[in-house]
């Protein structure tokens, strides 16, 4: 009857030590952390979740659900979430703009194809196109199909080179490029050129004794050697000036 008792009494023993093993086991995800979010996706590849802001499109990987701060404009991707653009990325391959901080981001693309794009100051998303500088014609392809002129990056962006930005918007400045504040962005003259602020007063003689190599306009203010046989202007008569008049000896003056 003791051996029967004692035997119960160890299987019950043996059955709680069981549960509460089993009720405090930690799993290990992919990446090796302990009750982790990350994981293995049909590539073979170790998936991370991350927290994603759909207002300024950052992505943040965190390794558990305590590590995800979610403000307000955030929300938690899980790795195997169908709009996860990173599941299975590795032996798939869709082309398209992978820059989170372009106006024409594809989260779906996983390849980027050079088309991602800029946007302009009228709020436009301008995006980079093929040029063909014999034909004028243009047109919306990846960069490595492009056989011409490939317009991108600063190229975009610059008005004198990109007549499509700021295309459909006024934007007021300076157009006259004599002035000193013209505005090369500008496509709506607002009067406000100023010719005056970048003038610089001073003798624009080079071959006067104060001669300013800054000066953009004469103001009269030159002085020259009161020699006539120094040529050159230094106040002296030297070797150079000898070599001034001999450079000429000889010419008919007309």
């Amino acid at each position: 009857m003791n051996n029967v008792l004692g035997l119960k009494s160890l299987m019950i023993c043996c059955i709680l030590m069981t549960f509460y093993v089993v009720s405090n086991a930690q799993e290990t995800d992919c990446a090796g952390v302990v009750n982790g979010l990350a994981l293995e996706d049909e590539c073979g590849d170790c998936q991370s979740a991350y927290v994603y802001n759909f207002i300024t499109h950052s992505v943040t990987f965190v390794a558990t659900e305590d590590e995800a701060d979610l403000g307000p404009n955030d929300i938690l991707v899980l790795p195997d979430d169908p709009g996860n653009p990173y599941w299975n990325q590795s032996c798939s391959s869709v082309l398209g703009c992978t820059d989170p901080m372009a106006c024409n981001f594809d989260y779906l693309a996983t390849e980027d194809d050079g088309t991602c794009g800029m946007t302009d100051d009228c709020g436009d998303c301008q995006l980079p196109y093929c040029y063909n500088p014999v034909t004028h014609e243009v047109s919306y392809t990846a960069a490595a199909d492009c056989g011409n002129v490939w317009v991108s990056g600063d190229m975009l962006s610059n008005p004198a080179m990109n007549p499509y930005w700021n295309a459909s918007c006024d934007v007021p400045g300076c157009t006259y490029s004599g002035a000193c504040n013209y505005f090369m962005g500008a496509n709506m003259d607002d009067g406000s050129c100023d010719y005056e602020s970048c003038v610089i007063s001073g003798c624009t003689y080079e071959s006067a004794l104060n001669y300013s190599p800054d000066a953009t306009e004469d103001d009269g203010s030159c002085e020259f050697s009161s020699c006539l046989a120094d040529l050159n202007s230094d106040g002296i008569v030297g070797t150079q000036d000898l070599l001034m008049f001999l450079s000429e000896f000889g010419f008919s003056c007309n």
